[in-house]
């Protein structure tokens, strides 16, 4: 059996590395060994085999190479190429069967000399290295964390010098995102800190790529459409702090889509973005910038679980109706989270202001398909009309959890007593209140619930903690 043996001098540690097969064997008597029987005969002793002691230590070279293969592509790239100094059969592991690939600028950055620029340029060598010198066996995995601070070397005219770096940036890290792609890498996901990347669309085109997410990248026009076309197999998609240039955000694939924090349409003010996803089955759309439009949804019949969580907007009546549009894309549901920001949304003492949006003219908004409710503190304002909105059209509502929140003073409109309280939901199991302790809100919920008939037993209280 061949000896692995480290590249380094010895340490304490390299016992581990130092198994050899044979150690654990006793010293046997020798078979061919005879004795001399009386008579002048010779007799062959019978020879008894060695017995095998067990192993009592183990060392890392004794991990089925799997299991090596799924640890190593956990770690960082740097870190997995560093691998190949601890034995010689690790030498050539993170280059011919490495399944993942973790590309971070971090580790470089954390190098003595902690200059920026200099440890941008020695990242950029070693990943256009490992992608040259790796073989190009399938990837299940690409993650690439990369910055584009731009600290820079003295020169003349840093304008100049700027654009030509961030212009090599978007071209180099497109080059990489496509060599993951050529290597049918399942998932990609691509991080990026300070200025945004901007990655032209058509890199986009794999038919293994299932899963993609993205942060801080700017989705330029034509963005979906090259998703639709290009990534034929691709059914997540995760978005962060992504500038959305693209109006229409249509894919027959797509099963799970998240539009995250700081994402925005950046579209004209009488344009509205529109998503269309007749497979969609998870949908998260989180909105804490200010839009002046809601996208509208379409073709969402396969959709079965929704989170929502919208900012503080300066509402009209345009945007109350979008949010009307886009609960009634939610329709189908069967759990739905809405959640809305401040004492929040409709909410504000203002809302006389806007009386189409008391109910959000929920008598043409149904909900047949719900089981699992969720809402915000902003479904309570200003007479709870929102909140008996979604239970007069829910009847096969099972769970109700209300989260009420901050323990504020509630408006005077709170106080008085709810508009047309009646509903029926003949499937409601539980009400939970989500509150803190002495929250006159929670007060008035529990008695509204009280006097519609829910009984004592089905609700409960939970008081929120500050950590």
């Amino acid at each position: 059996m061949a000896h692995c043996r480290s590249p380094f001098p010895p340490c304490s540690c390299c016992s581990l590395f130092e198994h050899h097969l044979f150690d654990e064997m006793t010293r046997g008597p020798d078979p061919m060994e005879q004795t001399s029987g009386g008579g002048g005969g010779g007799s062959q002793r019978a020879v008894v085999a060695p017995a095998r002691v067990p192993r009592t230590d183990y060392g890392i070279n004794d991990v089925p190479r799997d299991a090596l293969l799924r640890v190593v592509s956990r770690l960082d790239a740097r870190l997995a190429v560093r691998t190949c100094v601890l034995a010689r059969c690790w030498r050539d592991l993170w280059q011919r069967d490495m399944p993942s690939i973790n590309a971070t600028c971090l580790e470089f950055e954390r190098d003595k000399d902690g200059e920026c620029y200099a440890s941008k340029l020695r990242f950029k060598k070693f990943l256009d290295r490992l992608l040259v010198l790796r073989n190009p066996v399938p990837l299940d995995e690409f993650c690439l964390w990369y910055h584009f601070r731009q600290d820079k070397p003295d020169e003349p005219d840093i304008n100049k010098w700027i654009e030509a770096e961030l212009k090599y940036d978007y071209a180099q890290s497109s080059l990489w995102i496509r060599h993951a792609l050529l290597c049918n890498a399942r998932s990609l996901e691509v991080v990026i800190w300070e200025d945004r990347l901007l990655i032209n669309p058509a890199v986009f085109a794999s038919e293994h790529l299932t899963s993609l997410a993205l942060s801080k990248v700017a989705l330029e026009r034509g963005f979906f459409g090259q998703l639709q076309t290009g990534c034929t197999a691709l059914e997540r998609l995760v978005l962060h702090d992504c500038p959305i240039n693209d109006f229409e955000i249509s894919s027959q694939t797509l099963k799970f889509l998240s539009i995250g924090t700081n994402c925005w349409f950046n579209l004209e003010s009488h344009e509205q973005a529109s998503i269309s996803a007749p497979n969609l089955i998870h949908l998260a759309f989180i909105c804490h910038d200010p839009y002046d439009r809601i996208p509208i949804l379409k073709n969402m019949e396969s959709l079965v679980t929704a989170y929502v969580s919208l900012g503080n907007f300066i509402l009209n009546s345009l945007l109350v109706d979008d949010i009307r549009q886009f609960l009634l894309g939610l329709s189908g549901v069967q759990k739905l989270e809405f959640y809305a920001g401040g004492t929040e949304l409709i909410l504000r003492d203002d809302v006389q202001q806007f009386p189409e949006f008391n109910n959000l003219e929920f008598s043409t908004l149904k909900f047949n398909s719900l089981k699992f409710l969720t809402l915000g503190r902003w479904c309570l304002y200003p007479n709870l009309d929102a909140l008996i909105g979604f239970l007069q059209n829910s009847p096969n509502l099972e769970q109700l959890t209300l989260v009420v929140g901050l323990n504020v003073n509630i408006p005077e409109t709170l106080k008085g007593k709810p508009g047309n309280g009646s509903f029926t939901c003949e499937h409601l199991e539980t009400v939970e209140i989500l509150c803190f302790e002495h929250d006159p809100a929670a007060s008035v919920v529990k008695e509204f619930l009280l006097g519609s008939g829910i009984a004592p037993g089905q609700i409960h209280t939970r008081h929120l903690t500050i950590s």
